[in-house]
């Protein structure tokens, strides 16, 4: 069963949604959360393709402002709720239950947060299209100027490139590949 790693929530067990889900593994979230830890406190997130809402929750119990779950399945996005109420991060969490994409495409969306600091995508590998997730969310705007991106996708999937956003770490955990990106800092952009 997986677990939150870090903060005030640090080894209480999440439950997963029915069918199948990729949770990131122990190793992966702490290694990501602790090269973000600087980052996360009073942070807005945005969990993309949320399943049990385990990034996003992190995130909460590290410290972050509040958080934003989206996911296509209902059930996943009931698991999500369930976890924010079990952790007590209830008041700080958000969901909404759409496709990611249309999601991203959509003028106005009904949440309190406008721009967030932090945004997890951790999409099924077998719809993993990291380049064009990236190209939407620099089309959405939802991404505060200062904010990064935590990307995950499969290792046998081609490595994303991107003229809105700049590498800054990338690392491979088994068959997951995790990218942190931010805004490239060129005004021609």
């Amino acid at each position: 069963m997986p677990k939150i790693v870090g903060g005030s929530a640090r080894g209480r067990i999440i439950k997963q949604p029915p069918g199948k889900v990729r949770p990131a593994t122990a190793r992966a979230r702490k290694s990501m959360f602790d090269y973000l830890a600087e980052f996360i406190k009073g942070a807005r997130v945005l969990d993309l393709y949320c399943g049990s809402g385990g990034l996003g929750l992190e995130a909460l119990s590290r410290g972050a402002k509040g958080a934003l779950f989206v996911d296509l399945s209902e059930r996943s996005i009931s698991t999500a709720r369930d976890n924010a109420r079990m952790l007590g991060f209830w008041d700080q969490s958000e969901f909404i239950c759409k496709d990611v994409f249309r999601f991203l495409r959509q003028e106005s969306r009904e949440t309190t947060l406008d721009k967030f600091d932090m945004i997890f995508a951790s999409p099924p590998y077998k719809i993993s299209e990291p380049k064009q997730l990236l190209d939407q969310i620099f089309e959405s705007g939802l991404l505060d100027e200062n904010g990064s991106i935590c990307l995950e996708y499969s290792k046998h999937t081609e490595h994303p490139d991107s003229k809105y956003f700049t590498l800054d770490r990338r690392k491979i955990y088994g068959e997951t590949v995790v990218d942190i990106w931010d805004y490239v800092q060129d005004d021609n952009v």
